[in-house]
């Protein structure tokens, strides 16, 4: 089985951010990149709680047509976003902390009954659920005792790994929680601070099928343009799965 390459936009919201602009808008960045052949697209919608559904997620909703993963706390309107725009996952994710890049992991061991209920209310939407975790093999237990459908493995500690020794040991850490999660029926993705290198060493693991990048994909494609940076990222997982043992 082949590896997804999804890109995950909210790097392209950072970027805007930097300097407050209204460009580069995240639509047309997703338009482009699925002209260029991206297999999946991911955001995070923050803070839905009173607010309506943003007009950027209902836009990504129009054009998409690869999945969508929407990004969300257990927290959030989720009904809304599970009957209005139907996209066809949803990844539950921890509140992010102050001044973090990214989402932050859900716990799921401690939160397990919690959830329940909003898993609910997406599974009544016919919505595929996920949960962004650490590569522990509790925590897969756990999502799997849910009953959600898929894992989102965070990436983040084998990716800005420094010594070869310690790489190897988080690459081995994402690696046996994605193969336990495969054999207990779950969809594996892994997602978080991965680069071209990173990027191809973890779709190395036959049990990930899916590799989500967002800011290394969007820093590439400054030098070279997105339609190069997403060929360059899928050549990259093609590369690392040809070395599955």
């Amino acid at each position: 089985m082949d590896v997804r390459f999804v890109l995950q936009l909210d790097a392209v919201e950072r970027l805007r951010a930097q300097w407050g602009a209204r460009d580069p808008d995240t639509v047309a960045v997703a338009v482009l990149a699925q002209l260029a052949g991206v297999r999946g697209l991911s955001i995070s919608a923050r803070d839905l709680r009173g607010r309506g559904l943003p007009t950027e997620l209902r836009g990504l909703c129009e054009v998409a047509r690869v999945p969508l993963d929407v990004r969300l706390t257990p927290g959030a309107d989720l009904a809304a976003v599970a009957f209005d725009i139907r996209p066809q996952r949803v990844t539950l994710v921890g509140e992010r902390r102050e001044a973090a890049r990214s989402a932050a992991t859900l716990d799921v061991q401690v939160l397990r009954e919690a959830l329940r209920k909003p898993l609910q209310a997406l599974r009544d939407a016919e919505v595929q659920v996920a949960c962004l975790i650490e590569p522990d093999l509790d925590q897969v237990k756990a999502v799997h005792k849910l009953d959600a459908d898929a894992v989102v493995l965070d990436t983040h500690a084998f990716a800005l790994a420094r010594a070869p020794r310690e790489r190897e040991a988080e690459l081995t850490r994402v690696a046996d929680a994605a193969n336990l999660a495969a054999r207990l029926g779950l969809s594996v993705a892994a997602s978080g601070a991965l680069d071209l290198l990173s990027a191809a060493a973890v779709a190395g693991c036959a049990a990930i099928v899916e590799v989500q990048v967002g800011g290394a994909c969007v820093a590439h494609a400054v030098l070279v343009g997105l339609d190069r940076a997403v060929r360059d990222f899928d050549e990259a997982l093609a590369r690392g799965r040809r070395r599955t043992p």
